[in-house]
């Protein structure tokens, strides 16, 4: 019996000769090579994804239980005051630091401009290009003016390119 193989596309070993190759599906190609393998295109195919024990709690449902409690949240805000102060100093005001000094979460950020956690995440490693009224809503919610939050984008796509 043949061990399986994990691949989203995979083949046999050469089975007999042929004239033509299959590339792209149902895109038949001239080649000068004479060998044939048969090709298995497993399209639905999907890594199986781990049991998940019955107590688990996801990260984010957890610090969204936190967020609710007033003295939990306040600890959050001061702990992100922390993070920012501690490993974002020598970046200078990017929107992140922004945030974080704010105490706020991406999903907190997100939720006052009405979009989502992960387009907050784009935003913060400078490879989302922000149309003015998000600037706008961006430069309101982190209390500062456009200038301040154009320096503060500049700086947060510096850095991206540097890493």
């Amino acid at each position: 019996m043949m061990p399986a193989i994990l691949s989203a596309v995979a083949s046999s070993a050469p089975t007999e000769r042929f004239e033509k190759v299959f590339s792209p599906p149902g895109m038949a190609v001239e080649t000068t090579s004479r060998t044939q393998c048969q090709v298995f295109v497993f399209e639905g195919y999907t890594v199986p994804q781990p049991q998940v024990p019955a107590e688990h709690t996801a990260i984010r449902r957890l610090v969204g239980e936190w967020e609710r409690d007033d003295q939990r949240r306040a600890a959050l805000e001061e702990g992100r005051r922390w993070i920012a102060d501690t490993f974002y100093d020598e970046d200078g005001d990017t929107v992140r630091t922004l945030r974080l000094r704010k105490g706020w979460s991406q999903t907190r950020l997100a939720a006052e401009l009405g979009t989502s956690q992960s387009h907050i995440a784009r935003i913060e490693r400078g490879t989302e290009n922000l149309t003015i009224g998000t600037c706008r809503k961006l430069s309101k919610a982190l209390g500062v003016d456009l200038n301040t939050l154009d320096r503060a984008l500049r700086r947060q796509e510096a850095i991206a390119r540097m890493q």
